[in-house]
């Protein structure tokens, strides 16, 4: 179990890192792996982007890591997911504010309500699948109860 979570957050880190500054490079517009607003703070681009690669595989590993809360863990899919998607959203807005890449309440509050969408579709999909399991297994249930019942007449 340790080693499947760590795996995921090592993936998440990776991930994270080149997806953030990929993001970063094509919004900045003038092929910079960073954004101007962000140089402000720092005093040369190698510490931005630097900043900047570790806050965004921090966004990755909240991402990647929180994914195990599903399936190693025994809570409810929709604790899973409100858990999940608030953890992931406090690192996002805590690493957006800082790196610059938001810097309004009313870019929050689209960010927020684009993730909280997201969540929500992953949440039906998942509620999906998960029935769908319930379903087959309570087939595969009925099945051996009735051979099981019928081994018995049988007898």
């Amino acid at each position: 179990m340790k080693k499947k979570v760590f795996r995921r957050m090592l993936i998440g880190f990776l991930a994270g890192a080149v997806v953030g500054n990929l993001i970063a490079m094509l919004s900045a517009g003038n092929g910079a792996f960073y954004s101007p607003m962000l140089l402000e703070r720092f005093d040369s681009p190698v510490a931005a982007i630097l900043v900047q690669s570790l806050l965004s595989a921090l966004i990755g590993v909240a991402g990647m890591g929180g994914m195990s809360l599903y399936d190693e863990t025994d809570l409810p899919l929709a604790a899973a997911t409100a858990i999940h998607f608030a953890i992931v959203e406090a690192v996002f807005v805590s690493a957006a504010l800082f790196l610059r890449w938001m810097t309004s309440a009313a870019e929050i509050g689209v960010m927020t309500a684009i993730m909280f969408a997201a969540f929500a579709m992953i949440w039906i999909i998942m509620f999906i699948v998960h029935k769908r399991e319930v379903k087959q297994l309570n087939e595969i249930a009925k099945e051996k109860e009735s051979i099981q019942k019928k081994g018995e007449t049988g007898k």
